[in-house]
């Protein structure tokens, strides 16, 4: 049986993607608002150790120790960081580029894709690959409705 996600856990990968983007400059206002605000108020509890994850998103040890650090806060303070991330995770998931296939690495002898049609965002993204036999079918991307 699988431990349940607790509140600090999606505190801590919320500031962390918030941070890789961030990172990236892939970010408009309205996520590094929303970063500001969640930030601000997990740095009273654990301030250096936010700074840090700031400047290293992928340390997952930081994440851990964040985790820690809220979910031994108040259930008031904990309510008020969840609904703080999940206002963070949403401004995220509205900003974050159409992608249609993203594979960080891929090992295949043979590769066979289906017609990519990309209206807006990044039909496909292979960072590596080692080919044997990949297929995939047609990918459409992005809003083609016009609107």
């Amino acid at each position: 049986m699988t431990d349940p996600v607790t509140i600090g856990a999606v505190v801590a990968s919320a500031l962390a993607m918030a941070a890789e983007a961030l990172l990236k400059g892939a970010v408009g206002e309205a996520v590094k608002d929303a970063y500001k605000k969640l930030k601000e108020k997990v740095t009273a509890w654990a301030g250096s150790d936010v700074e840090e994850l700031a400047k290293e998103p992928g340390s997952e040890g930081r994440r851990l120790i964040i985790a820690d650090k809220v979910n031994k806060q108040s259930p008031d303070d904990q309510s008020a960081v969840r609904a703080l991330a999940e206002t963070l995770i949403a401004r995220l998931k509205q900003s974050a580029p159409a992608i249609g296939l993203d594979i960080g690495r891929l090992t295949a002898l043979e590769v066979q894709l289906g017609n990519i049609t990309v209206t807006r965002g990044t039909g496909a993204r292979i960072e590596e690959a080692r080919v044997g036999t990949f297929k995939t079918g047609d990918i459409s991307v992005g809003d083609r409705s016009g609107k």
